[in-house]
């Protein structure tokens, strides 16, 4: 059984995550123990119950330890079957960070898998639902996993019961290399600004700030704005450069409080600094793909920096998956290679 120190680096949710569903794509048995140390409140939340749950599901794997509050799991994985599997979170906690485990394991699966999670679509400190969809399931398909993600309803803090439905294609072997040096020629900015059951003129506040971070750029600025169905109340917004070879991306979450002038104009410049860097991957995307890099065996991509995130899954990679990740600063960028 291989040990894994849920405390090293960020110390947060994502080695649980990861490590789970590389275990499921690989056939290992794993322990973790001081699981979510750093956080302020450590050990397993909602959201990370419903992760290994989905993944359990998916390899019929043993578990111990899988309690709210438990700081250390067992998780020994039988072989991941394709199939229809559903998970309830049962709280707002994070729909896409428990696609993260969930697609990841699913892509090493010998045939197609339909994945149904229940809860949050758009939280605090989680990638949105929208930014899924439009930056990391393409730079899958340059791996040849193919992802289709169906928005049947949003769902946000504290009610959750929003509702995605994901159906992964993987490969008939191991992912293409992923090898984007650089990004290439900027093609579109695209982006979203949505509401539930809020005043339309939030969304179109938001697509209009974002914008004008972006007039700068030699391409056309297309963010769409809807009102979404959804459970509570919410808004925000994502935006994604298409470019050459790949595609940067982030996201705001609209809170009380907070002008939507600023909620899109955070969004914007976060989006600028990502372009003018040059990066091939925005640095919010690179621990999600890495772990797909290092399953496939090889691949190399750009990033303006290597975060706390980054540095863990890498550390994490090493262990599980035998892989060495070379680290290099070059043209102002971190060229990360496998």
């Amino acid at each position: 059984m291989l040990e894994i120190d849920g405390s090293f680096g960020e110390g947060g949710g994502q080695v649980l995550r990861t490590a789970v569903a590389v275990a499921a794509a690989t056939a290992t048995d794993i322990s973790i123990k001081n699981i979510r140390a750093r956080r302020q409140q450590p050990g397993l939340a909602a959201q990370h119950i419903a992760a290994v749950k989905l993944v359990a599901q998916m390899c019929g794997a043993q578990t111990e330890g899988l309690s709210i509050g438990s700081g250390g799991l067992t998780f020994r994985p039988g072989h991941l079957k394709p199939g229809n599997y559903t998970v309830d979170v049962g709280t707002a906690g994070s729909i896409p960070l428990v696609l993260q485990a969930g697609v990841l394991a699913a892509s090493f699966s010998p045939a197609e898998s339909s994945l149904t999670v229940t809860g949050g679509t758009d939280v605090r400190k989680s990638p949105s639902i929208d930014y899924f969809q439009n930056v990391l399931v393409p730079l899958l398909a340059k791996m040849g996993i193919n992802v289709s993600l169906e928005i049947r309803k949003r769902g946000y803090y504290p009610r959750g019961g929003g509702e995605i439905v994901a159906t992964i294609s993987p490969p008939s072997g191991k992912p293409t290399p992923l090898r984007i040096e650089g990004p290439g020629r900027l093609l579109a900015i695209k982006g979203n600004a949505h509401v539930v059951n809020l005043g339309a003129d939030i969304m179109k506040r938001m697509a209009t700030s974002a914008a004008t971070e972006l007039r700068s750029f030699p391409a056309k600025v297309s963010i769409e704005e809807k009102a979404a169905a959804g459970t509570g109340e919410g808004t925000g917004i994502t935006i994604w450069a298409q470019t050459e070879h790949s595609v940067l991306g982030t996201c705001a979450l609209g809170e009380r409080g907070l002008r939507a002038e600023n909620i899109g104009a955070l969004a914007g410049r976060e989006l600028a600094a990502e372009i003018k860097a040059g990066a091939s991957v925005d640095i919010h995307a690179a621990d999600h793909i890495l772990p797909y890099m290092a399953l496939g065996g090889r691949g190399v991509f750009t990033v303006r920096n290597v975060s706390s995130h980054l540095e863990t899954v890498i550390w994490l990679m090493g262990s599980m998956a035998g892989v060495t990740f070379k680290t290099e600063k070059k043209y102002g960028l971190q060229r990360v290679e496998c």
